[in-house]
């Protein structure tokens, strides 16, 4: 598995699980609510910490979608408001999720509010965009980043992106459970509710788990061992994360394909993270090209798989992304929102 035998999970997790009891234990947080595909993973981490016997926490098995039907179907909404009560909850809660723009945390609260639950949200995310400067700051809603965090960033200008955006569909999916996307919620009689799923990506259709599944499981269970480990403190937010950040922007051509292949599921189409077309077809078809480049959730992996090299391709992505947004203001009249100002593109020592 080359360089994948490192642990890149494990100290990030650690980190930002520690931040997350500090911050949760300081707000009197009665409760720790994980959320989305990627809260199964962190609810055995804090499990495997000892957390539980501090604040106690939970997975609340639910995405964008679903909480978005609970909005708008009654049906829906009183599953879901069965489910909801078998947490127990009461006052202050803690949403903890990867991030970016805090979706969930607007519709968990709308929620709230239109039954009248007197639970308050506040989100500790692994990183906040300026997407939920707009969702979550614009409506007054609590919420901090561990990595990066736009809430608190003065006001950005065009031309730049969050640390995550070059390869966020590797960051998602190395964190995911192998079960589908929750879609909704079902009434299942004795007061029990059923989660309704999409078919997982990292199964075919036999159920049988894919290559690339068991890849990210193995990377789960090795972080998992990194937390038993009785050495500390943690490391820091941006040490701990240097390892998932160098492989996520500068791949080798061996981890390209590797973790290029593992499927992402976006909008309910399923693509490898990087595929690039085939190099004949991009001379014909230059427009093509652009268009899949834009489709890829691993950015710089698809950029060393088809320009290979060992050098860094950084600078380009920088230029790609300068190229597009200055088409985006051109054609909307209006700013981009992001974070870290790179000033003109060119070659980053950051990778940023």
């Amino acid at each position: 598995m080359g360089s994948a035998a490192d642990d890149l999970l494990g100290p990030l997790t650690g980190a930002y699980l520690s931040w997350l009891l500090q911050g949760s234990l300081a707000l009197d947080a009665s409760q720790v609510l994980f959320l989305s595909r990627e809260g199964a993973f962190f609810c055995r981490a804090w499990e495997t910490l000892g957390l539980q016997e501090t604040l106690p926490a939970a997975h609340l098995e639910c995405s964008r979608t679903s909480l978005a039907g609970v909005l708008a179907r009654e049906d829906q909404a009183e599953a879901f408001a069965l489910y909801l009560q078998g947490f127990g909850l009461r006052g202050k809660v803690v949403l903890a999720d990867l991030g970016w723009g805090g979706t969930m945390q607007v519709l968990l609260t709308s929620f709230s509010q239109a039954r009248g639950l007197g639970l308050s949200f506040t989100g500790l995310y692994m990183g906040l965009s300026f997407h939920a400067r707009r969702q979550l700051g614009d409506r007054g809603l609590a919420a901090r980043g561990f990595l990066f965090d736009a809430l608190r960033e003065g006001r950005p200008g065009p031309f730049a992106f969050t640390p995550e955006a070059p390869f966020i569909g590797l960051f998602e999916s190395l964190f995911l459970e192998m079960r589908g996307s929750v879609t909704g919620y079902a009434l299942a009689g004795g007061g029990r509710v059923r989660i309704l799923r999409a078919p997982c990506e990292f199964r075919d259709r036999a159920g049988v788990l894919m290559p690339e599944g068991r890849m990210i499981l193995q990377l789960q269970d090795r972080a998992l061992a990194h937390l038993r480990r009785p050495e500390g403190p943690w490391h820091r937010g941006r040490e701990a994360f240097a390892p998932l950040r160098r492989l996520g922007m500068e791949p080798t051509l061996e981890e390209a394909r590797l973790y290029g292949r593992i499927p992402f599921l976006d909008e309910g189409v399923c693509r490898p993270l990087a595929c690039p077309l085939p190099l004949p077809a991009c001379l014909f078809h230059p427009l093509a090209l652009a268009a899949d480049f834009r489709r890829s959730r691993w950015k710089m992996g698809y950029l060393r798989l088809f320009l290979g090299g060992k050098g860094s391709w950084a600078w380009l992505y920088r230029l790609c992304r300068y190229l597009f947004d200055l088409c985006s203001l051109l054609r909307k009249g209006e700013n981009n929102e992001t974070i870290f100002r790179p000033g003109p593109p060119g070659p980053s020592a950051d990778g940023q």
